[in-house]
């Protein structure tokens, strides 16, 4: 019995409870604090252990009194000033109560789930699927911030870690996680804080108390080497045991085909349900919880989250069917017996639709069949009735959509047929053309044709000068011929003017000018010269 233990119990351990409950012949049962603590085996709750408080004994209560009535009774009475009743541990693969070693290689992650007095209620009343689970009921406290002591004990050495919540657990205001979380949320929900001494002297030696103990009722088959346990220290300074996990035993062979992570590391988390948000103001807090369920894939979400679309949006979107092992009791017997004798058309139908209708007009029309599926699927205002879901269900209808719209597209190419003349349109072009070639009009048509219009050069239009430019230009036409070469000088630039420099001589603008009269003289002089050397030469022929 205690020579192999299975995976899950390596990772939550739950029958820790039930051997610290068991009497040894040899020595006294220990004296250890443990809140009252429920088993769950398929949503009923099966074993309810306590602390007896005059003797310090872990006790177990009688089968007939482990009622869900008497734990609401029981515990609602003993509600704190946070208002949270209990807490739930539960793995988030849910395991067969047989633990068969192909479910060995899933992961080993724990979720946590605190209840106020409406949310236990609800729980205990529900019919929720739940193969194991542990329940067990809030201590609070010793101040106004949640806390809990994590011990890695060791034959060697024992560690401890405490993480203080960083909201006050009585503002009721805030969600219920952010003010409660330590080990199980995320970081910036809780700090570190060190553990006092004598709190940790008490919690090694429950943890001696608990390891010899089990050594004691097993004959020393039970022999732990190392695990991990959280405690929480209440306002009296009493120190209570919550529960452990991830032991390893000594010599166990199961272990070493197990991927180490599952016994070695903590994964005890909070639902994905609850977003990682944590408050700024305390008097505008976040709701971290997300209440409402996808009627088509189950997915909890804010109400912000959800899109109306279209039933046709949900016909269009096929389905796989709902898998032969998934069918309800009822449905599994009717297809027996379809398939047995077939000759029952209600049981045929009934089958028909469960396989063929989608699953999400199966939960909000009870009293669609097949037959009025076929129906109502083609008429317009069953088609444009609307339905609300989540975002990740509308990306993938409207994806789908796309999809159905470029393939009708395609279809419309691929079908297109060329445009082709009508047979009247045909004999009129015909009736045309007879009468144009009986006229001239068609020699005339066929003239207009064939000419030829030449293109005309396009005189490239003169850029527009300024003023300084065309005075440049003036100037340099004029000094051109009468200029001697050797008294020549530059004229300087556009940009030589604006900028009052010249580029080719050292000398300035005023400069520049001095020099005009001086020119206009030379000129004259020249003409003068010319024309008196020309009478000359005439003067010379007549002689």
């Amino acid at each position: 019995m205690f020579s192999s233990e299975s995976m899950q119990e390596h990772i939550l351990y739950d029958k820790i409870y039930q051997y610290l409950w068991v009497k040894s012949e040899t020595a006294n049962p220990p004296a250890i604090l443990i809140p009252d603590t429920v088993i769950l085996i398929r949503s009923m709750p099966i074993y309810w252990y306590y602390t007896d408080k005059e003797t310090g004994e872990i006790k177990k209560k009688m089968r007939k009194n482990v009622t869900k009535q008497n734990i609401k009774q029981t515990w609602n009475q003993q509600v704190g000033r946070g208002g949270v009743v209990a807490y739930l541990l539960h793995f988030i693969d849910n395991l067969d109560l047989n633990y068969p070693p192909e479910k060995f290689s899933i992961s080993g992650q724990i979720q946590v789930i605190y209840f106020d007095v409406e949310g236990f209620n609800k729980f205990m009343d529900g019919h929720f699927e739940l193969p194991f689970g542990i329940l067990q009921q809030f201590i609070e406290p010793a101040d106004d911030r949640n806390s809990q002591i994590q011990a890695f004990w060791s034959k060697s050495v024992t560690l401890f870690t405490k993480r203080v919540c960083k909201k006050s657990f009585m503002n009721k205001s805030m969600n219920i996680y952010e003010r409660h979380c330590t080990f199980e949320g995320p970081e910036y929900f809780s700090e570190a804080t060190q553990v006092k001494d004598f709190q940790s002297q008490r919690i090694s030696e429950q943890i001696d108390k608990m390891i010899s103990h089990l050594d004691a009722i097993s004959y020393g088959k039970l022999n732990i080497s190392q695990g991990t346990f959280y405690f929480k220290v209440d306002k009296k300074a009493r120190c209570w045991f919550l529960f452990c996990g991830n032991l390893k035993f000594e010599d166990d062979k199961q272990l070493k085909n197990l991927p180490k992570d599952l016994y070695t590391q903590s994964q005890i988390k909070i639902p994905k349900s609850i977003d990682n948000l944590m408050s700024v103001y305390n008097s505008r807090p976040l709701q971290l919880n997300r209440e409402h369920k996808c009627i088509r894939c189950g997915q909890l979400e804010k109400g912000s989250n959800f899109v109306e679309v279209p039933y046709h949006f949900l016909i269009d979107f096929h389905e796989n069917p709902l898998p032969v092992e998934q069918w309800p009791l009822e449905v599994k017997k009717s297809a027996k017996q379809v398939k047995l004798s077939g000759a029952n058309q209600e049981k045929i139908a009934y089958v028909n639709t469960i396989s063929q209708i989608p699953m999400t007009f199966q939960k909000i029309h009870e009293q669609l069949n097949i037959q009025n599926y076929s129906d109502f699927k083609q008429s317009q205002g069953f088609k444009y009735k609307t339905i609300a879901v989540c975002l990740d269900c509308y990306f993938l209808m409207v994806e789908n959509q796309e999809r159905i719209a470029m393939q009708e597209v395609t279809q419309k190419e691929k079908t297109s047929i060329p445009r082709v003349k009508s047979k009247q349109f045909q004999r009129k072009e015909q009736n045309l053309n007879q009468f144009l070639n009986s006229t001239h009009l068609f020699k005339q048509v066929k003239s207009v044709k064939n000419i030829k219009i030449k293109p005309i050069a396009s005189q490239t239009p003169t850029p527009k000068q300024n003023t300084i430019q065309k005075y440049v230009n003036l100037r340099l036409t004029n000094c051109k011929s009468i200029t001697p070469i050797k008294y020549s000088i530059e004229v300087p630039s556009t940009a030589d003017y604006l900028s009052r420099k010249t580029k080719s001589t050292y000398q300035d603008l005023s400069t520049t000018y001095k020099f005009k009269n001086s020119r206009d003289n030379y000129n004259q002089s020249l003409q003068e010269r010319q024309q008196n050397r020309l009478i000359e030469i005439k003067d010379e022929q007549e002689q």
